[in-house]
């Protein structure tokens, strides 16, 4: 398997979150890839490739060209409007009643291109998620063109994006980005399955109303996890998205006994789908000891997901989403990715 690492993240770092009732230091940041990079070389596993350069076309193709131009821009707005370093968030945010369209200070356009605290922006933002989409489009690439499979190793992390808002340390979907990409290139059908903790709000809008593009996630509750406004078992699509679109919202607590059955609905409901390629939302903040999740999966049972996986015998991308038990995340990925490479047939 070809690993593709976005190594240009490193300075998408320093920022704090606002954690219920106070600000933390994030818990998205560069020490989750330098672990996953350790537990490949530990194990041998994989052919680490850098990133080649790609442009915004694919991009824009998911995301309004106006929220991405903000994205690439807001840093330096910040420092000239605000005269400040710290990290840019927004003070706001846009709600029913409001403009939705930002006026030209950061402050407006903060407030309207984004829904929480979790996406502050320093001076290397632009810089890790362009690395993302680099590392995206290059692992896409290598799929499109024969590769059984590979897997965008990037954060930021994406599927919280939607076509102009960032949230959930997110900016860019890549994901859906790779999705898209794969469709424009040729692929009838794409099918997304996300087994991030959390559901990929911003993944499932930029899809809802589509059939083209399959997603199914199994995720936390909404009802007691974030984002707490989407990922009901009710939201099924939309016009011609209706029925494809899947949610498998779980308790808090739950172990495999409770997700391995919601996973092998997963599975079946791709496997129906018959799609042409498999993009995988990889997160592994399912993990017992994640600081932001309250599902309790054990190490080896990322290798029963990497395995269920593989025995869909699909092209598939795997594309870095969250994980912030940052001491057991390079064990957890790689179980992953061993046990899909064992399974595939």
């Amino acid at each position: 398997m070809k690993i593709v690492y976005g190594s240009g993240h490193h300075g998408h770092s320093g920022a704090m979150e606002m954690m219920y009732n106070r600000f933390v230091p994030m818990f998205e940041k560069p020490e989750r890839m330098e672990q996953i990079l350790a537990r490949l070389r530990e194990t041998g596993f994989g052919q680490v490739i850098e990133a080649e350069r790609h442009g915004l076309d694919a991009v824009h193709r998911v995301h309004d060209p106006a929220y991405v131009r903000f994205l690439e821009t807001a840093w330096d707005r910040w420092e000239k409007e605000m005269g400040i370093g710290g990290f840019a968030t927004a003070y706001m945010f846009g709600m029913r009643g409001m403009n939705q369209t930002p006026g030209d200070s950061i402050q407006a356009m903060l407030s309207c291109y984004t829904f929480d605290v979790c996406v502050p922006i320093v001076a290397g933002t632009w810089e890790a998620i362009s690395s993302a989409v680099d590392a995206t489009l290059t692992a896409q690439q290598l799929v499109q063109r024969g590769e059984r499979t590979a897997f965008a190793l990037c954060r930021p992390p994406g599927h919280h994006a939607s076509q102009d808002l960032a949230g959930g340390y997110c900016y860019i979907n890549n994901a859906a980005m790779a999705a898209q990409a794969f469709r424009d290139q040729g692929a009838a059908r794409v099918a997304i399955l996300d087994v991030d903790y959390h559901h990929g709000n911003g993944t499932q809008r930029i899809f809802y109303e589509r059939s083209d593009v399959l997603y199914v996630s199994i995720h936390g509750r909404p009802e007691e996890e974030y984002p707490f406004l989407m990922g009901f078992a009710a939201e099924t699509g939309a016009g011609d998205g209706t029925g494809f679109n899947l949610n498998l919202p779980l308790p808090k607590g739950t172990a495999w006994n409770t997700y391995g059955p919601a996973f092998e609905k997963a599975l079946a409901a791709v496997k129906a789908y018959a799609p042409d390629v498999l993009v995988v939302s990889l997160g592994a903040d399912a993990y017992k000891d994640d600081p932001v999740s309250a599902f309790k999966l054990e190490s080896e049972d990322f290798s029963k997901i990497g395995s269920g996986i593989g025995g869909l015998g699909l092209p598939t991308l795997f594309v870095m989403e969250g994980g912030y038990a940052v001491e057991a995340l390079g064990v957890n990925i790689v179980n992953t990715l061993q046990a899909f490479e064992a399974a595939s047939p």
